[in-house]
């Protein structure tokens, strides 16, 4: 029987094994959903409090239904969680890594992911199926990976086997989105493909195979797109707020148009990939092929550190030096209803704030975090003696506000930046508020 073959067997019968390097917001539901289909799965992460609190049946991500998967695979005994890569790698069939690979000032940073890879090729034997879900910059499985591999002696695609496997995941949705979105395999190599893609189909509903470099150019491309098509909605934020229009009316009627679908501005772009994939996708090209990038990234950049100027003119015109200001933060995870905070643009407003002097208060029902403020663990606490208050996030909670309650705590002359448009301009006025939104023209204001 050759190897693809008896890997192919294994996967059909659910006795291949798996380990998954990093248990994060991705591997950690990653693991999870394989071994709840059946297969043994281990995963893997050098943070200690992670692996404990696994141990002990706890999620410590804020994951719909992710808590009741983790207990019954304790309890069936398909997972179990190591901070020993290399021993574990030797002993699994398949390895899939899914590490984070941020930027910092626009190049990747690929630390984490070469910690992975050493682990990986500590512990690499034949018949093993090498797994990359982390995003790279297009080229790195064929020209790093597959050459070190090589360099190993091994054969790809002929005694071990490599893909290129993007993950699609969102919070809030992560274990829908692994089994409802399409799956993209990109194989080194035909057999590559094709076993991995066997291994996706046992838990996801579609998959597609293609090559590693179109895998990994895929990944990043859809991320740009989406980061452009934000930049294009902050854009015509800027305008309707210079000619005293409201964008959101400005895209709801656009977007009327059948093969037309303009995002929602906002006060930047957070999470794990919109603010760095971008930089992977145009990483290698000329600098005139890349401006277009660039620009939107800057764009989308700049839409935070513009309130700060917004704030300053409306509190000045209530007679309030925003270095003397009480500003309160509604808000600092990057996406509604989840407590990450990866490159949220909250945390460049309240640092901002910090460094002009504004005493901080923040407020968010799911994190901790707070960037320096001061936090509050109600939402009236939040209101109290506030001279202004920005929305940051888009919380369920916060759509609901009680404004009449905001109106008796706040000051008298308290000024509301409803980042992302969440709350009615109209009764945040009849309640004697000054209003300032995303894209909502206000004579007199402007960044």
């Amino acid at each position: 029987m050759s190897l693809e073959s008896s890997l192919l067997d294994k996967i059909r019968l659910k006795k291949a094994s798996l380990a998954v390097l990093g248990l994060g917001h991705v591997g950690l539901p990653t693991a999870l959903i394989f071994a709840h289909a059946g297969f043994n799965v281990t995963g893997v992460d050098l943070d200690l409090c992670k692996v404990d609190a696994l141990r002990q049946g706890k999620s410590y991500i804020r994951e719909p239904g992710l808590q009741e998967v983790l207990t019954e695979c304790l309890r069936r005994g398909t997972f179990h969680v190591t901070n020993d890569a290399s021993d574990q790698i030797r002993r699994s069939d398949f390895v899939s890594i899914c590490v984070p690979t941020p930027v910092e000032n626009a190049v990747p940073d690929l630390r984490n992911f070469e910690a992975a890879f050493g682990a990986v090729k500590a512990g690499v034997h034949k018949e093993m199926v090498i797994l990359i879900e982390s995003t790279l910059p297009p080229s790195t499985t064929s020209e790093l990976v597959a050459h070190e591999l090589q360099c190993l002696g091994y054969n790809i695609d002929g005694d071990i086997f490599l893909a290129y496997c993007p993950e699609r995941l969102a919070p809030v949705q992560a274990l829908q989105d692994f089994v409802n979105n399409t799956r993209i395999v990109g194989g080194i190599g035909p057999k590559s493909g094709e076993i991995a893609a066997e291994l996706y189909k046992t838990v996801c509903k579609n998959v597609v195979v293609t090559d590693a470099l179109t895998a990994e150019l895929s990944k990043v491309a859809e991320n740009t797109f989406r980061d452009l098509n934000v930049a294009y909605a902050n854009l015509l934020a800027l305008i309707a707020e210079r000619l005293g229009a409201d964008a959101s009316k400005v895209i709801d009627a656009a977007n009327t148009h059948p093969r037309v679908a303009i995002h929602r501005p906002g006060i930047g772009v957070g999470g794990p990939c919109l603010p760095k994939d971008p930089y992977l996708l145009v990483q290698s090209v000329p600098e005139d092929l890349s401006q277009l990038v660039a620009s939107a990234r800057r764009l989308n950049d700049y839409m935070s550190r513009r309130i700060i100027n917004l704030l300053t003119q409306a509190l000045a015109a209530k007679g309030v030096a925003i270095e003397s200001a009480m500003v309160t933060i509604l808000g600092v995870a990057y996406k509604a209803d989840t407590e990450d905070v990866t490159n949220t643009p909250a945390k460049v407003i309240i640092e901002s704030l910090l460094r002009m002097g504004a005493f901080v208060t923040v407020y968010d029902p799911y994190s901790s975090e707070t960037f320096g403020g001061k936090r509050v663990t109600t939402i009236e606490e939040a209101f109290r003696d506030t001279d202004c208050l920005v929305i940051a996030t888009a919380h369920s909670d916060f759509k609901s506000m009680d404004v009449s309650r905001l109106r008796q705590l706040a000051k008298p002359h308290c000024v509301i930046f409803d980042g992302p448009r969440i709350l009615d301009p109209i009764g945040i006025k009849r309640a004697g508020l000054t209003y300032l939104g995303t894209g909502y023209g206000t004579p007199g204001f402007s960044a």
